[in-house]
C-alpha cells in the first residue's frame, strides 16, 4: 500500500489500525512530517526523517517503509544531492532471485529543483537496469507533478513524439501538464515504465490525490516496468 499521508502523527492510532487490519505486506508512506520514526508491530521499518521547514512551521517531507517480518526484503536509503528528493529502495526477494524492486519516493514541489529531481532518480533506476534488465521495478509515491495530458487530433507534438504514449488518455477538460510532468513521462518512456493509476473507463479520469481550497489534482503515482518482451 502506498499512501501520501500528510502527517503520520495525526493518524498514528486509527490510521495504523486500518493498515494492519488489512494485512498489507508492504506499506510505504510519504510526507510523514516525522523526525522520529513510528514503529508498527509485525513490520520492520526504514525511515527517512522529515526536513525542517521554516515556511510551514513544522518539518516537511519524510518517508516511512514498513515491511512485514514474514517477507525477505532489504532496504536502503538512496543518496541525492538535495533533500528535495527522498527515496527508499526495497529489494523483495526469495532465496533464488529478486522478485521485485520498489522505490518509495517523495519529490518536493520546489520549482527551482524540477530539472534536477527526476534526472537523479532516473540515474538510480538506470543503474539497476544495467545490472539486470529483467528485474521488475515499481516506483510509487508523491511526485508533486501534474502529468494528465490529452493530445488533440492535430497535436503535432503528440503525433511526432512517442513519450505521450506513457500517459493514460483523458477527456480534454482534464488536460494539464507542467514542466515536471513532462520530465516524468520522458523518464518513464526512457525506462519502459508506465503509470498504473490512470483511467478506469474512457470517460472516467483518475481520482485526485491532492485537494486544495481552489483545485484538486493527481500528483501521486504508481509506475511499473514493462515486461521485457513489451520493451522490444
Amino acid at each position: 500500500m502506498s499512501w501520501n499521508i500528510a502527517g503520520a502523527k495525526a493518524i498514528v492510532t486509527d490510521g495504523f489500525k486500518v493498515m494492519t487490519s488489512c494485512n498489507y505486506s508492504i506499506i510505504v508512506l510519504q510526507e510523514t512530517w516525522q523526525v522520529d520514526p513510528i514503529e508498527l508491530g509485525g513490520y520492520s521499518l526504514h525511515h527517512i526523517k522529515a526536513v525542517k521547514s521554516n515556511k510551514s512551521g513544522r518539518p516537511s517531507s519524510g518517508l516511512a517503509t514498513y515491511i512485514s517480518t514474514a517477507l525477505h526484503a532489504t532496504t536502503e536509503q538512496l543518496d541525492f544531492s538535495t533533500t528535495d528528493l527522498q527515496a527508499i529502495k526495497i529489494n523483495l526477494s526469495n532465496s533464488h532471485h529478486v522478485l521485485l524492486i520498489i522505490f518509495n519516493v517523495y519529490a518536493h514541489p520546489r520549482k527551482y529543483r524540477k530539472a534536477l529531481l527526476f534526472e537523479q532518480l532516473l540515474q538510480k533506476v538506470e543503474e539497476i537496469r544495467c545490472v539486470n534488465p529483467t528485474w521488475d521495478i515499481l516506483e510509487t509515491g508523491d511526485f508533486n507533478t501534474n502529468s494528465i495530458y490529452t493530445p488533440e487530433p492535430d497535436d503535432q507534438l503528440a503525433a511526432e513524439n512517442a513519450i505521450w504514449s506513457v500517459l493514460p488518455q483523458f477527456p480534454s477538460a482534464q488536460t494539464r501538464l507542467d514542466i515536471r510532468g513532462k520530465q516524468l513521462v520522458e523518464h518513464l518512456q526512457h525506462l519502459s515504465m508506465r503509470v498504473l493509476n490512470g483511467r478506469v473507463t474512457e470517460n472516467l479520469p483518475p481520482k485526485p490525490t491532492y485537494y486544495s481550497a481552489k483545485s484538486a489534482t493527481t500528483i501521486d503515482y504508481t509506475v511499473v516496468s514493462l515486461p521485457l518482451l513489451a520493451r522490444q
